[in-house]
């Protein structure tokens, strides 16, 4: 299944990189800050995110946090080049991080990071739709459910 991925970074090489590892099996689309980013969410459905941590203006984890509202199903992955405890734990508690890579990464364990998120993107996709079918079934056929529920409660 092709994907479409946003990678996310200031540095334009960071960016290039990114793209070619992965524009042969999913369509990568680029932005050179959190605030792009954004507006590229408002107008695109993506599968994943690929974020610099340390960017000016809007780090890596308030991008994340801010397109829960428009990319809520999109899997996320932060690059980062430092370690900060705080901010990976932030990440961690309100973006619904997927995984953190380390700069540099290497390229095919990057791949593979990648390609796991996006099987896990289509689990979570899955499963959601899954859940609104036996929703809308529950609903379309309430009697069957409620004869069982009274049934249960009367055997009491």
């Amino acid at each position: 299944m092709r994907h479409t991925i946003l990678a996310v970074d200031d540095e334009p090489a960071n960016l290039r990189m990114v793209e070619r590892l992965l524009r042969k099996e999913h369509r990568v689309l680029t932005a050179n800050s959190g605030e792009e980013a954004l507006e590229i969410l408002r107008q695109e459905q993506v599968s994943l995110i690929i974020t610099d941590q340390r960017m000016p203006g809007m780090n890596g984890t308030e991008m994340l946090r801010k397109s829960m509202h428009d990319a809520p199903d999109a899997a996320r992955i932060i690059l980062t080049g430092y370690t900060d405890v705080e901010a990976l734990i932030d990440a961690i508690n309100t973006s619904r991080v997927y995984k953190f890579a380390s700069k540099p990464w290497d390229p095919l364990e990057f791949k593979q990071t990648v390609e796991d998120a996006l099987r896990d993107h289509e689990t979570h996709v899955e499963q959601r739709r899954l859940v609104r079918d036996l929703l809308a079934f529950v609903q379309s056929h309430p009697s069957l459910f409620i004869a069982e529920t009274m049934l249960e409660a009367t055997s009491d």
